[in-house]
C-alpha cells in the first residue's frame, strides 16, 4: 500500500511538471511576439526619423523667410476733395463718442484722448470749457451721460471754398446723477474738420477746428433739411434760368 501511495504521488508531481512546462513555453511564446513586434516597430522607426530629420535640414536651409511689415504713411498732404465722407464721419462720430458718452471714473482719460483730434481754435475753447469746466463738474457730482447718435440723420457738408467739411451728428442725451437718470434731450453736434499734413499719428491729416452744439429735435432736423433741399433746387433753377437767358442774349 506505503509502495502504490510513493507511485501516485510521483505521478502527481510529473503531471504538474509537465503543465508548468507547457505554461512556461506559451509565456515564452507570448514574450517572443512582443519581441518581434517592437523590433519591427524599431526598424521602421528609424528610416522614418532619418526622413524627418533630412526634410527639416532641408526646410531649414532652402526655405524663405518672409516677414508681412505694414507700409508705413507717406509724408504728404490729402485735401478735402481725395477723402470720402466716410472718414470725415468716422472723425466725428468718433470725437462725439469720446465727450459725450463717459462716466465720471473715465472722463478725464475720454476728454485727454479728444484732445488728440483738436486743432486750434478747437483746442483751447476745449482745454476752457471742457477739461477746466466740464470735466470738474463730471467728477464733483459723479455725472454720467449716455449720447445715442441718430445715424438716419447723419450729414456731411463740403465746403470748398473755405477748405472745411462739416459733419451733423444728431442724437439723444441721457444724464444720470448717481444712478438717478434726468429726462433725456435731443441735440445736434456739428464738427467742422479741414486737412492737415498727415504723419504716422494721423494717416489722413484730417484735424477738427470747431465744435458746436445745440438743441434740436429729429422732427425739426427734417424740417431743415426738407427747407435746405427746396433752397438748393431753386438756386439751382434760378441759375440754369439766369444761364439760359444770356445763352438767347448771346443769340
Amino acid at each position: 500500500m506505503a509502495k502504490r501511495a510513493i507511485k501516485e504521488d510521483i505521478q502527481q508531481l510529473e503531471t504538474i511538471d509537465g503543465r508548468a512546462g507547457a505554461d512556461t513555453l506559451k509565456l515564452w511564446e507570448s514574450y517572443r511576439d512582443q519581441a518581434l513586434m517592437w523590433r519591427a516597430i524599431a526598424l521602421l522607426q528609424m528610416p522614418a526619423t532619418a526622413l524627418a530629420i533630412a526634410a527639416a535640414l532641408i526646410m531649414y536651409f532652402f526655405a524663405d523667410t518672409i516677414i508681412e511689415v505694414p507700409q508705413r504713411p507717406q509724408p504728404g498732404y490729402y485735401s478735402l476733395k481725395q477723402l470720402p465722407d466716410s472718414e470725415f464721419i468716422s472723425v466725428a462720430t468718433e470725437i462725439v463718442n469720446l465727450i459725450a458718452s463717459y462716466q465720471p471714473t473715465v472722463a478725464r482719460t475720454q476728454f485727454r484722448t479728444a484732445r488728440k483730434y483738436l486743432w486750434e481754435p478747437a483746442l483751447s475753447v476745449f482745454e476752457e470749457e471742457m477739461m477746466n469746466k466740464e470735466l470738474r463738474a463730471v467728477e464733483e457730482t459723479s455725472r454720467s451721460q449716455l449720447f445715442f447718435i441718430n445715424t438716419r440723420q447723419v450729414k456731411v457738408e463740403r465746403y470748398p471754398d473755405l477748405d472745411v467739411v462739416v459733419v451733423r451728428v444728431p442724437g439723444t442725451r441721457q444724464k444720470l446723477i448717481g444712478r438717478r437718470p434726468l429726462p433725456p434731450d435731443e441735440l445736434v453736434y456739428y464738427i467742422k474738420m479741414t486737412t492737415i499734413p498727415r504723419n504716422v499719428h494721423n494717416e489722413y491729416g484730417i484735424v477738427i477746428i470747431d465744435v458746436k452744439r445745440r438743441q434740436a429735435t429729429s422732427r425739426e432736423i427734417d424740417i431743415e433739411d426738407q427747407q435746405a433741399a427746396w433752397e438748393e433746387a431753386e438756386a439751382r433753377k434760378k441759375e440754369e434760368e439766369l444761364k439760359k437767358e444770356n445763352e438767347e442774349k448771346k443769340q
